[in-house]
């Protein structure tokens, strides 16, 4: 049996010769690959598909954390992060950026037990604010559209504005602290700045998924007591128009604030409900709602595939994660631009936001179908350098052949959540 260094070394060799002739075919590259690794141990680990050089390990966060606190095996690292999770915590929040209103007496209060830790206890703080600390002119977002090959970019400044603005229409319109306003629209623009204004004016986020129908949105509705919701008239993905605003009105939902495009004919309004336009508050300045790290920022929901949706609140405390994750295991730095097809509705959603403003990123939002050629050239074109997939979407792309032609040759890292 060939030794799993050998093996590891065999494989990094055959990488090498593919580094150089890039037309390997993919099929001729899995046969060798298979070859290589057929008689390997199965209490091993998975063999490694891909190992980074010496430069690419000296340019991460991790190292450069390893580094400063003077560990020269990521497993010592590890057992440090596990055994001292103040100290962990503590270093991470430093160098994330977080902003406090006001800083925590102490990272961990483990008073009451391990089971009940008391985490930041004494600080306030809005977590949206640490969403934009690179300057104003710095890109946040860049978005593509199916259909066409045009790139419209949003800088943090644009975004900050915007998400400020719907702050103040919020309160304009007599929405106070703590109510909840939910989103049900598809992640674009609009929809990461109105989830970034609700949450700083001290509201709670209520993410549904744009693919819902009006049973499934009226029940997180009744679930999360919403008083108030952000939609969408329509939008087209796959060829298909949907009429995500006919389905709000269908589910019976609270107030409603209507976006729509400009170029097309405003579209009939119940009684109390708004137009986008008319909603936003002029001005482009806000003061963040201070709360303690515990309050509840975003309410999301399981499935619903065993009964009933189950809520599951995320606070002031959960993007820190979201950061330290984006940081830590997607490498994320300044002036990355991430990808990950994902909706408000479900957790990446969210995640996504955090892991990328919080790290100084870029954001690249897809209006389409991520399936096709269409999304497989936006990853191009936006240079993104971390994409998130999922199995079933890495299936698509292989079955249909949409990312044969691709180049994505800027991509640094890819990350895969589960199904």
């Amino acid at each position: 049996m060939t030794s799993k260094n050998a093996q590891t070394a065999q494989w990094l060799e055959f990488v090498a010769k593919v580094r150089d002739r890039p037309e390997i075919p993919f099929a001729e590259q899995w046969s060798r690959f298979n070859e290589i690794f057929a008689d390997r141990a199965v209490p091993l680990s998975p063999p490694p598909a891909w190992l980074p050089d010496n430069n690419g390990i000296a340019e991460t966060n991790v190292q450069e954390l390893m580094t400063s606190l003077g560990f020269e095996r990521y497993e010592d690292l590890h057992r440090w992060s596990a055994t001292d999770r103040a100290g962990f915590w503590r270093r991470s929040i430093d160098d994330l950026g977080i902003v406090f209103k006001r800083p925590p007496n102490e990272i961990l209060d483990l008073a009451g037990g391990a089971a009940s830790p008391r985490w930041l206890p004494g600080a306030e703080l809005n977590i949206v604010d640490s969403c934009f600390q690179p300057t104003e002119c710095t890109i946040a977002v860049v978005v593509g559209r199916e259909g066409t090959n045009e790139l419209v970019t949003h800088t943090y400044g644009e975004l900050e504005a915007l998400a400020n603005r719907v702050a103040n229409g919020l309160a304009a319109h007599g929405f106070v602290r703590g109510e909840a306003i939910a989103l049900y629209m598809p992640m674009n623009f609009e929809c990461v700045a109105a989830y970034l204004g609700i949450i700083r004016a001290g509201c709670v986020v209520v993410s549904i998924a744009d693919s819902f129908a009006p049973p499934e949105v009226r029940k997180r509705l009744e679930i999360s007591n919403t008083t108030g919701i952000i939609t969408v008239d329509s939008f087209s993905r796959g060829g298909r128009l949907i009429p995500l605003y006919r389905k709000v009105c269908e589910a019976g939902a609270p107030r409603t604030i209507v976006i729509f495009e400009t170029s097309g004919a405003a579209p009939d309004l119940r009684d109390g409900d708004l137009l986008w336009l008319d909603f936003l508050a002029p001005s482009e300045n806000f003061e963040s709602v201070a709360a303690k790290p515990t309050a509840t920022t975003n309410i999301l929901f399981s499935s619903g595939t065993t009964g009933d949706p189950k809520a599951i609140p995320w606070t002031h405390l959960t993007p820190l994660k979201c950061a330290m994750d984006g940081r830590f295991h997607q490498d994320i730095h300044p002036g990355d631009v991430v990808a990950w097809p994902t909706n408000i509705g479900w957790m990446m959603g969210p995640w996504l936001i955090y892991a990328s403003l919080i790290n100084g990123a870029c954001l690249a939002l897809y209006e389409g179908l991520p399936s096709g050629p269409g999304f497989a050239d936006f990853v191009r074109r936006a240079g993104v350098t971390m994409l998130g997939v999922v199995p079933s979407l890495v299936r698509a792309w292989r079955d249909s052949g949409a990312c044969k032609e691709a180049d994505w040759s800027g991509i640094r890292v890819f990350s895969s959540t589960g199904e």
